[in-house]
């Protein structure tokens, strides 16, 4: 009989995309400036500045977007205020806050613009039993499993089971599918990922550079190794 309170919109998927605005937002753009358009059937944030490394969002998987940082000083201002998580996640956290809802955030990218949108629950359509439960299918291995199984057993071929304990490997293969051979990397954000200090991040990249699944590209600048 008391009264429940259900908010439109999740509190942690809000903050954490303006938390991102902020923090990601291309502060060049003379004249620009954030903005959070209200209607009746979402919610739209619009920040100056598309994705640093000029890839799309709407092109990539949403759950292996690389955590690369325009504004590092900002960034880590806002981490030690504990605004953010510095493990670079805020994507993952927005949608498991839609998981019973057909309508899901979408993200939108091009060179000058980033937008997020997000659904109003209060109208949004629930998902049925049927939808939420696993199919037949969806109990065997994934593509995305597969890869993960391939990519570990390459590394193992590689001697990396010798050197590093079972859950630095799983964290290391969690860093791995965000950045996969792509996309550049540096101590600090695999130290900020694996929650250590850069000295040890440091010591993980020589470890990984000396069998092979890493490589430098500049002093500082590092890629995965592409095993096929």
């Amino acid at each position: 009989m008391r009264r429940e309170e259900n908010s439109d919109y999740p509190f942690k998927a809000v903050r954490e995309v303006l938390v991102n605005a902020l923090i990601h937002r291309d502060y060049q753009i003379q004249g620009s400036e954030v903005h959070v358009d209200m209607f009746d059937d979402r919610m739209e944030i619009v920040s100056p500045g598309g994705m640093i490394n000029g890839s799309r969002i709407q092109d990539l998987n949403l759950k292996h977007v690389p955590s690369m940082r325009r504004n590092e000083i900002i960034s880590d201002i806002f981490g030690r205020l504990h605004y953010m998580d510095r493990r670079g996640s805020g994507i993952q956290r927005i949608l498991s806050a839609y998981t019973d809802f057909v309508e899901q955030p979408i993200f939108y990218s091009d060179d000058t613009v980033f937008l997020a949108t997000l659904p109003n629950r209060g109208i949004a359509t629930p998902k049925s039993p049927l939808q939420s439960e696993k199919s037949p299918l969806q109990s065997e291995k994934s593509p995305l499993q597969n890869k993960e199984s391939n990519i570990i057993k390459k590394w193992n071929e590689k001697g990396i089971n010798k050197i590093f304990r079972g859950q630095t490997t799983k964290k290391l293969l969690e860093f791995y599918m965000r950045y996969s051979s792509k996309y550049s990397f540096n101590r600090n954000l695999l130290a900020n990922f694996l929650e250590i200090a850069p000295n040890s991040a440091s010591k993980i990249i020589q470890k990984c550079r000396e069998i092979g699944i890493m490589r430098m590209e500049k002093r500082g600048v590092y890629f995965f190794t592409d095993l096929g």
